[in-house]
């Protein structure tokens, strides 16, 4: 089935008298829409590639997605939250003055520090106590919502468990025990969205990080994120070599 884009037109961000107009037409039906958690992995990709392919061209950049609300936003936006200097909010406040969107902006965040500290996991374990359901599941955490996970009954603790390996992060989600959406009230849950809804949610940590590295990804995920030039240059780096790798 093909696949249908629309276009953001990024060029009142750039002098047209320093660029010749490129079209880059990036194939986002490979990462999930409305799935931040695939957004997060697959932004150094896609950036990688968009930051070299304007260096080869010294081009204006459209970028395509489905709808141009979505994924398209966020590689612009990681784009000049990485490369051109701007901070991720200063980013966002320009972007929405030129198009409505919804780029997921911690997907960006979380990105920003898997490139600066590395993309390390750890192992989560969920528990639902028996009740006399007869299957419970998860939805949420890194699958998105639209999917689920069943647990596994243990009879001789008397409860239904998963365990899961998961990049670090925050991840909401919430269980399905036969067909009924709940939050268990053991484990953490959320405020109270605009909705009124609330899920369960779990921190998801490295084991042996260092202080600096804990302020680092504070920082970076925090509501108002910026870098240093000497973050920036790394970054760079990184993408670089990324690209490169990928083509060999």
């Amino acid at each position: 089935m093909p696949v249908c884009f629309r276009s953001i037109d990024l060029s009142p961000f750039f002098p047209l008298s320093l660029f010749c107009i490129f079209k880059l037409f990036l194939m986002f039906n490979y990462t999930r829409d409305f799935d931040a958690f695939d957004l997060r992995l697959r932004l150094p990709a896609v950036v990688s590639k968009l930051h070299k392919l304007i260096n080869c061209n010294g081009g204006v950049t459209y970028i395509h997605c489905t709808a141009g609300l979505g994924r398209a936003p966020a590689v612009a936006l990681a784009y000049m939250f990485w490369i051109l200097g701007y901070s991720l909010n200063e980013g966002h406040r320009l972007l929405q003055s030129k198009r409505a969107c919804f780029p997921k902006l911690e997907a960006i965040k979380l990105a920003t520090a898997d490139i600066l500290t590395g993309l390390s996991k750890n192992t989560i374990t969920l528990k639902w106590e028996a009740d006399g359901s007869s299957s419970v599941e998860i939805s949420g955490l890194d699958i998105g919502w639209g999917q689920r996970i069943p647990l596994t009954y243990d009879e001789e603790k008397g409860a239904w468990f998963l365990e899961k390996e998961l990049p670090e992060g925050r991840y909401e989600y919430k269980y399905v025990v036969d067909g009924k959406w709940l939050c268990n009230e053991h484990e953490l849950i959320t405020k109270p969205n605009a909705d009124g809804h609330v899920n369960n949610y779990v921190q998801v940590s490295r084991d042996g990080t260092s202080d600096e590295e804990k302020e680092l990804r504070e920082r970076l995920t925090g509501p108002d994120p910026d870098l240093t030039d000497q973050e920036r240059l790394m970054i760079r780096e990184y993408l670089e070599q990324y690209a490169d790798a990928a083509e060999r």
